[in-house]
């Protein structure tokens, strides 16, 4: 069962690795985000793989958001982000975004790529944001609605111009996340 908090601010958000213990509620938000994309089947799997990193957003003990992404020699390819729709616009992903571009360049990855819907500029946008830029298309590639897939690149993240990005980022951020608790 899903809540809404009480106002409209992030009370204390944690970003953990996922555990076998949130798979089920990782399951149920990947459906209500996407549809039956992935089942906890398929995130058990991904906890197994060692090549596989998978972190959740937790608010009150609840997880309201994750990401996943698979890492392949110096690349690494995120695999899935969502949060759930009451706590969206509150900077869930882009924390998520955060926490998984510090592992990758603590991994020594260089490079990051996903696939977005061609329609959802909202999570393009975001994706910019952190420096991601088209690179190609993917006719179809989600069949089920028939919509085009646009391959999204990073520069080498472990460039300094990439590692300051990010601690912009981050500052501002934690900057608005200080205002809101302020105004509280």
């Amino acid at each position: 069962m899903w809540y809404v908090s009480p106002n409209n601010l992030m009370s204390a958000l944690i970003l953990e690795h996922m555990r076998p213990e949130h798979i089920a509620t990782v399951a149920e938000l990947e459906t209500l985000c996407f549809g039956v994309h992935w089942t906890p089947t398929n995130f058990r799997k991904e906890l197994d793989n060692p090549r596989c990193c998978y972190y959740v957003a937790i608010e009150d003990g609840r997880v309201v958001g994750y990401l996943g992404y698979w890492q392949i020699l110096e690349e690494a390819h995120i695999t899935s982000i969502g949060v759930h729709p009451d706590f969206r616009r509150r900077r869930v992903s882009q924390r998520l975004m955060c926490r998984m571009l510090e592992e990758c360049q603590a991994r020594e990855i260089k490079w990051i790529t996903l696939e977005v819907k061609a329609n959802n500029m909202q999570a393009q946008k975001l994706y910019e944001k952190f420096g991601f830029a088209v690179m190609g298309r993917r006719k179809n590639y989600y069949q089920k609605e028939q919509i085009d897939a646009l391959i999204m690149w990073t520069e080498d993240v472990s460039l300094p111009a990439f590692q300051a990005r990010l601690n912009q980022l981050q500052s501002e951020i934690q900057d608005i996340e200080r205002q809101e608790r302020s105004v509280s």
